[in-house]
């Protein structure tokens, strides 16, 4: 059996969200994902089952990577507002300057390869972002409901806002930040 090397390991993680961000995943290979990561085809299969496993795992690890930078400076004696937006500002820092990790997991949470199971383990990566809505709806500050909704609110809104503006290969203002999170605040406070 081959010992794993987690620098290969992380060279095929970086050549997938590279690919599948260039060409698509209707163009993705094995060979070409190896190719990239400067390793043979069957070192792929040290580490994955098949390439559905390992998109997978990629798709977890960048869950991972951006559940806690959306998490950072999150701390829970704070007003439920300010967590608020500072979620939606590491939300657009997280999109804005780790972009390839970003439009991977855009991309892939609409693939029919994501199930069940691996939406139900990224959306637990996000417990504290959820934390802070419980919260602001126990406090009688943001909208009775299903928490994933009122979150969507927030989080799709500026993450569609955050891929137009990477379209046009353009930057937020301090003046675009401050109305989009106060948008997003409009929409779910009570």
């Amino acid at each position: 059996m081959r010992v794993k090397d987690e620098n290969k390991k992380e060279a095929i993680f970086e050549a997938t969200i590279s690919l599948l961000n260039e060409i698509g995943f209707a163009n993705l290979s094995m060979s070409e994902i190896a190719k990239k990561a400067g390793v043979s085809s069957s070192t792929i299969y040290v580490y994955f089952e098949n390439k559905e496993d390992m998109l997978k795992k990629v798709y977890l690890d960048v869950k991972e990577k951006m559940s806690i930078a959306l998490s950072r400076n999150i701390d829970q004696p704070a007003p439920v507002r300010q967590l608020v937006e500072q979620i939606i500002h590491n939300t657009l820092d997280f999109a804005m300057k780790q972009t390839p990790y970003f439009l991977f997991a855009e991309q892939f949470s609409n693939d029919p390869l994501l199930d069940d199971t691996c939406r139900t383990e990224a959306l637990g990566m996000q417990k504290h972002i959820f934390e802070v809505f419980e919260r602001g709806q126990q406090e009688g500050l943001l909208k009775k409901g299903n928490l994933l909704q009122l979150l969507a609110f927030c989080y799709y809104g500026t993450t569609q806002i955050a891929k137009d503006k990477l379209k046009r290969n353009q930057t937020f203002s301090k003046l675009e930040i401050k109305e989009l999170t106060q948008m997003c605040w409009d929409a779910i406070k009570k």
